[in-house]
């Protein structure tokens, strides 16, 4: 055999390999697969509608750096923006550090998104977006950055169910106190000093002037600052706190108020707002702090802001809610807060106030007497009134030099049973130590 001939052979071997080597590497591959449109990397589901302006599904292909992790950051992210106690077109960012929350400050514009506010106690971002798929890509780029992504969820100053003609999930009680109840709860008429050097902070709708309210040391915060009248809740809230005249009589009307406005003139909040100006509260120096307003929805953000108020010696005292329901209001359902429902003149739970694992206790909340916006007097019910009532002794005890980590104990223990459920009414009513 020739030169010439061997070379030949030489390059129909090569070719023959090179042919076998391909279907080799094809065969190891597997099968082509096509693509079909994911959810963040599961099954596309139909679109949801619960509310007005709710995310319906959006489909997006999994890129190839993408993780597990990142999908379920992105699809759980997505699950809670189509919830219908989601604040519409918003979500609630959370960051590991300051530098992934500074990145994410300077990309998020170009991302589309846009930034109504920053809580750099809390390392989160409350931001609004126009399109869902804006917010995806920049969660599921940039995961490693995240400790939390998901919805804003609606806060709001709890309504009154319909009176039920026949109430089978409480005791049903009805009976009104038409006063502020402190003859019940074992409160002396002479209080003058209670609260002395106590800062309680109210969040709530805000806290106009009152002539129950004259004398009293009130510092003002508005985080809602729209510029529009106030609701009247936070005035009412604050007048069983600290009101200093006969027809409305507080507490502790010594205490000093710091009106954290959280709640706009419709009684709605937020949980970035109400999470923020738990925050605030905290850093302003009050060491009691009322929320007669809750969320359905719990989130790690609140979770983390209560826990920086526990941490920095802040008693929380909150609200159960109003709808009758077998569960607590989140700030009142966490662990570490001082949760609250009714009672009505005779001592039963009121018929509308929430029970639940973890209720702390009750006080009065049927027919309450106290101040509103236009220097009117009204007569109210509700785990709102209750509340307030309990901050009032809490900021007593707080005056006589109990340190705040102890004050639930305190309360607690103090409490006159009632021989109700405790989850009906927790350790009983609320009686001045």
């Amino acid at each position: 055999m020739n030169r010439r001939h061997l070379v030949s052979l030489c390059l129909v071997a090569f070719a023959v390999m090179a042919v076998a080597l391909g279907w080799m590497v094809k065969e190891m591959q597997g099968p082509e697969v096509p693509v079909t449109e994911l959810v963040t990397g599961r099954p596309k589901k139909a679109s949801r509608v619960t509310s007005p302006g709710a995310v319906a599904a959006v489909a997006t292909a999994p890129t190839k750096t993408e993780s597990a992790a990142d999908r379920d950051l992105a699809a759980e992210l997505l699950e809670d923006l189509q919830h219908p106690e989601a604040v519409p077109g918003e979500a609630l960012l959370s960051f590991k550090n300051e530098a992934a929350l500074e990145a994410f400050k300077a990309r998020a514009a170009k991302e589309g998104l846009i930034i109504v506010s920053i809580d750099p106690k809390l390392l989160t971002a409350r931001v609004r977006y126009k399109n869902v798929q804006d917010l995806q890509r920049e969660v599921t780029a940039n995961a490693q950055d995240y400790t939390h992504a998901g919805a804003n969820w609606n806060a709001r100053i709890p309504g009154l169910p319909q009176q039920p003609s026949k109430d089978t999930a409480n005791a049903g009680g009805m009976q009104p106190f038409q006063s502020q109840g402190l003859d019940f709860i074992g409160a002396p008429v002479n209080r003058t000093g209670w609260g002395a050097g106590v800062t309680v902070a109210v969040l709530d709708s805000g806290v106009v002037d009152h002539p129950s309210l004259q004398g009293i040391s009130i510092t003002h915060l508005d985080l809602v600052n729209d510029g529009q009248e106030f609701h009247g809740h936070g005035t009412a809230m604050t007048s069983l706190i600290t009101g200093s005249d006969e027809k409305v009589s507080g507490v502790a009307p010594a205490a000093k108020i710091l009106d954290v406005r959280v709640a706009d003139p419709q009684g709605a909040s937020n949980t970035s707002l109400l999470s923020s100006g738990i925050v605030q509260a905290v850093d302003a120096g009050a060491k009691v702090i009322n929320i007669s307003l809750g969320s359905t929805q719990g989130s790690p953000v609140l979770d983390q802001a209560v826990a920086y108020a526990i941490s920095r010696g802040a008693v929380i005292i909150a609200a159960a809610g109003n709808e009758q329901a077998n569960m607590l209001s989140y700030p009142a359902a966490l662990p570490g807060v001082v949760s609250v429902g009714a009672v009505d003149a005779s001592g039963r739970q009121a018929w509308f106030s929430n029970s639940g694992q973890g209720l702390s206790l009750v006080a009065p909340g049927v027919g309450i007497v106290s101040a509103y916006t236009s220097n009117k007097l009204v007569i109210g019910s509700g785990t709102s009134q209750a509340t307030a009532i309990v901050s009032g002794v809490a900021a007593y005890l707080a005056g006589r030099g109990y340190q705040p980590a102890n004050i639930p104990t305190v309360l607690i223990r103090s409490a006159r049973p009632t021989g109700a459920a405790t989850t009906a009414v927790g350790a009983g009513i609320v009686r001045i130590p």
